[in-house]
């Protein structure tokens, strides 16, 4: 009883393989977008013919995330002869994202509430590596949550009153406006006319360049 019991145990504790050769764990890196980020492989599960070689490994779709990833392998037999397979990689994907250093209102101001630190990417995700300028808490946020855009705004909260400049060539003319909802990385304001406008965010106005 006791000596099955420790074979099960040291056969569910053994790696089900080595892990991943050079030419996986490099087509692994040329996978990741996130500048800086880095993959861990924690189970590498080959399939290739017997005898067959690595040489070469390609991964088919961007690795934005831990999980599971799938590898193209192509080799050559003792004879000579090319050999192809798959494998199926388990990666922990880490990357050095914005976490905030303490609590955080909505309309709170970003800068200097923030830090640096490595965590894991889940896919789904898209954490922030760089903070834009004038970014202010879009909601409540704990201390050390990872930073997404869905938790940023820059410029003013929709309702707020905001100066708008319009520039026409060397024409600069500033008006009196109150924001409304815009496209992400863009602000938008209303203006005393009715007339909607859309610009950018600068040094605390919305700056619209007229054509």
């Amino acid at each position: 009883m006791h000596v099955a019991l420790f074979l099960l145990v040291a056969a569910t504790a053994l790696p089900a393989t080595a892990l991943a050769p050079p030419p996986v764990a490099q087509a692994l890196d040329r996978a990741v977008p996130l500048p800086g980020a880095r993959v861990e492989v924690t189970d590498y599960r080959p399939d290739l013919p017997g005898g067959c070689a690595l040489s070469r490994a390609e991964v088919p779709a961007p690795v934005t995330g831990s999980g599971r990833v799938a590898v193209r392998l192509s080799g050559t037999l003792p004879g000579g002869a090319p050999c192809d397979g798959w494998a199926w990689a388990r990666v922990r994907l880490l990357a050095s994202v914005l976490v905030a250093s303490r609590p955080l209102n909505a309309g709170e101001p970003l800068t200097g509430a923030v830090g640096s630190q490595e965590r894991e990417i889940t896919s789904g995700r898209s954490p922030l590596a760089r903070l834009p300028a004038d970014a202010v808490a879009g909601r409540a946020l704990a201390a050390g949550q990872v930073l997404e855009e869905r938790d940023l705004r820059s410029g003013p909260a929709p309702g707020e009153p905001v100066t708008v400049v319009i520039r026409l060539g060397s024409l600069r003319v500033e008006q009196p406006g109150r924001s409304v909802p815009c496209v992400r990385g863009r602000a938008c304001a209303l203006m005393p006319s009715g007339k909607r406008v859309e610009g950018a965010w600068q040094g605390g106005r919305i700056v619209v360049e007229s054509p």
